[in-house]
């Protein structure tokens, strides 16, 4: 794209943020999301039926040595209007994108490093990965803690206290009404329980650094749940009988 259209894109989806985030400039929106300085960058945009952007997703591969060794970070930025919600529509064009990346470099270590900063995201980590960090099944976080130590440091990531390893100044707040909190705080869901007693801070704009190994296990394993929710959801029984 050249820089007309770059900034048109810029403006287009700047739009769509500002209805699901708050505390992020139009300028660091840019930076993050179209002008990143990722070896390589993939933009999904969502449309209504009347051609209107409702969403985005955009993935970056970071292309790092860590602890001596050539590895790539995946970074993501990614946000949908509250009324488009609930289907999970980003998964497919990720698990896509990570897949192709992954199997044209064997061999290369490869994270998904996210600066998460509600409990649906992590929910969604959870739910899909077999290994994250941190977790209340990874009961070791020496790994976690010698890696997310100098990707903070790569990336820029100043941590909100020393005495809370991983929990990230981020400053994108989630647009959630009181409500939603009252209902996140209520959830039964262990993985969205563990994320607010980890960052209790979220509405503030703080961010859980949250560690994926990404390996083609990984990635099995993430589309084998995509493809059982997606035949869950077919022969669901309709709300109003069967459908011939």
């Amino acid at each position: 794209m050249d820089a007309p259209d770059r900034e048109k894109l810029v403006d287009e989806l700047y739009l769509v943020h500002c209805d699901i985030f708050d505390g992020v400039s139009k300028e660091d929106f840019a930076s993050y999301v179209v002008y990143s300085k990722a070896n390589e960058t993939r933009i999904l945009i969502h449309k209504n039926a009347q051609g209107q952007s409702v969403g985005y997703c955009a993935i970056h591969f970071f292309e790092q040595n860590l602890e001596g060794r050539q590895s790539t970070v995946i970074r993501m930025e990614a946000g949908l209007m509250r009324a488009y919600r609930g289907k999970n529509r980003n998964a497919p064009f990720v698990c896509r994108q990570v897949l192709a990346y992954r199997l044209t470099r064997p061999g290369r270590r490869v994270y998904y490093l996210g600066a998460l900063v509600h409990p649906s995201s992590y929910m969604l980590l959870d739910k899909y990965a077999t290994r994250v960090w941190p977790s209340a099944q990874q009961s070791s976080e020496l790994d976690y803690g010698g890696v997310i130590g100098q990707l903070a440091r790569l990336f820029g990531l100043k941590p909100v206290d020393p005495d809370k390893p991983g929990v990230v100044h981020v400053g994108w707040q989630t647009r959630d009404n009181e409500g939603d909190r009252k209902q996140w705080q209520a959830s039964a869901n262990s993985a969205a329980q563990f994320y607010i007693h980890r960052n209790p801070g979220y509405t503030k704009g703080h961010g859980l650094l949250t560690l994926v190994p990404v390996t083609l296990g990984c990635m099995a394993h993430a589309t084998g749940r995509m493809v059982l929710n997606r035949l869950s959801r077919l022969f669901a029984p309709h709300p109003h009988g069967h459908r011939g």
